[in-house]
């Protein structure tokens, strides 16, 4: 999965090149997802997305399996993004939540550097929150937003980490989806991956222990317990789908 999905023109934050920088974040809505079908989650938030997603995994060309929240059924929608750029859901990934900033490579000794979307309107020298003052010092809402991507890098790898455990055990089995829309559309997903029930309850008791210190044990049950959501984005899908009322047209009624 690409990790700068909806992002358009990355560069590295400059504290010289980017003097004056603003943030308008009032002027920051979710058109920028509206493509998106699916997103990385940290195992962090599981809890709170699977209230809302359903999780699955991904292989990746590195051939580690990274947990995403589905948000999506066809390629290019997000269902949780209305026609007013709003997001429908209580709980926003923090992969959504990062942009417009976001940590990539090309630091000193492969270090991550923060960065920014350019592309982004709401980044801009005229209004909003002041990033970087006129001398190239981080204002404390810089501080703030570089925080926020320390933490959410940190628990990524975390998470590679516990998936990878799970994932060494034998337990993903790959999975499709079909979803049928009352519009009589068909659409089929592929190629992700869930965690076997079956695998997941002959694990030996000797590697219980392991898996429950390192968090893996709750984060399979999270992920399990999150695929009741799929009914739901069924729903979400059916109803984007269904044929619009003509204002002033009668329904017929039977």
């Amino acid at each position: 999965m690409n990790t700068f999905a909806f992002y358009r023109k990355v560069v590295a934050l400059n504290s010289e090149v980017h003097r004056n920088l603003k943030f308008a974040a009032g002027e920051v809505n979710f058109f920028f997802a509206r493509d998106t079908t699916a997103v990385l989650l940290a195992g962090v938030e599981f809890a709170e997305a699977g209230r809302e997603y359903p999780i699955v995994f991904i292989r990746g060309q590195d051939k580690q399996m990274r947990p995403v929240a589905l948000l999506g059924v066809r390629n290019g929608e997000n269902l949780f993004v209305d026609g007013q750029g709003k997001w429908d859901a209580r709980y926003i990934p923090a992969f959504v939540r990062r942009y417009p900033f976001v940590m990539a490579d090309g630091g000193a000794n492969g270090q991550l550097v923060v960065c920014i979307d350019e592309s982004c309107p709401a980044l801009n020298a005229k209004h909003g929150e002041l990033l970087i003052n006129a001398e190239g010092k981080l204002e404390p809402r810089m501080n703030e937003v570089m925080q926020f991507l320390q933490n959410f890098q940190r628990e990524f790898v975390r998470t590679e980490a516990i998936t990878r455990q799970l994932d060494d055990l034998g337990l993903f089995v790959q999975q499709g989806a079909r979803f049928d829309t009352p519009a009589g559309e068909t659409f089929q997903l592929n190629d992700f991956y869930l965690i076997d029930e079956a695998k997941f309850g002959q694990v030996a008791d000797d590697k219980l222990p392991q898996l429950f210190r390192s968090g893996a044990l709750g984060l399979a049950y999270l992920h399990l317990a999150s695929l009741g959501n799929m009914r739901k984005l069924l729903d979400r899908l059916s109803a984007r789908s269904a044929p619009q009322a003509v204002p002033g047209q009668n329904t017929p009624i039977h």
